[in-house]
């Protein structure tokens, strides 16, 4: 039950997923896999409260599951409980000091918070342990855009769509910058990249939408 769930959710069925895990717990309620598995479902259908539950089963039977505290931290931050992510990110990273994705996250996190300089710098962080971390580049744009520091932000995005040519969100959010630096028609280029890899990406038609009307269309 608990390999079933977790190959649903690879096929993007989440519901089915988040049931089988149920069955799994039924059946054995101090299976590790199967509250994780859960967890990450729940998070992908944006049902963050119930998600971070599953993560604390998880670190109640498992209190060095650096995987859950970070994922944890995650659907915290989504519910704007900042304190708490950050907390369950450090404690990912003081379990796993050469934990990329938790830097990642964290960066995500003070980001979100507004706190882009400190984001930047764990960003950094998670692409020292694993350069070819696209979404550290991705979100490491972000930050540098936020600081109006837009060709390094671009650079980062560059970086981003080199090691995933198939990254949608980062060539949505590169169209973004490239837009604040006044170099329209290329941001457009980027705008319709993103929408080719995943049509209905909104970001992107936003940002195309500000394109147009930069030009007066």
């Amino acid at each position: 039950h608990t390999n079933h769930a977790a190959a649903l959710a690879a096929l993007g069925r989440l519901d089915e997923a988040v049931a089988s895990c149920d069955r799994a717990i039924a059946l054995r309620p101090d299976c590790v896999a199967a509250h994780y598995n859960r967890g990450n479902a729940l998070r992908d259908l944006e049902r963050f409260e119930d998600a971070v539950a599953s993560y604390d089963n998880v670190i109640g039977q498992r209190p060095d599951h650096a995987d859950a505290y970070t994922n944890r931290g995650a659907a915290l931050a989504k519910l704007w409980r900042f304190d708490e992510a950050f907390a369950s990110h450090e404690r990912a990273i003081a379990l796993r000091p050469d934990f990329a994705e938790a830097y990642n996250n964290l960066g995500a996190a003070l980001c979100d918070f507004g706190r882009l300089e400190e984001a930047v710098a764990r960003f950094d962080q998670a692409i020292a342990l694993k350069p070819d971390h696209a979404g550290a580049f991705k979100n490491r744009g972000a930050a540098l855009a936020g600081l109006g520091r837009f060709e390094d932000g671009l650079a980062s995005y560059e970086n981003a769509v080199v090691l995933r040519p198939d990254y949608a969100e980062a060539y949505a959010d590169r169209a973004a910058v490239l837009t604040n630096l006044g170099r329209i028609e290329a941001a457009l280029r980027s705008c319709d990249q993103a929408i080719a890899l995943k049509p209905d990406i909104a970001e992107a038609h936003f940002n195309k939408g500000a394109c147009h009307m930069a030009m007066g269309d």
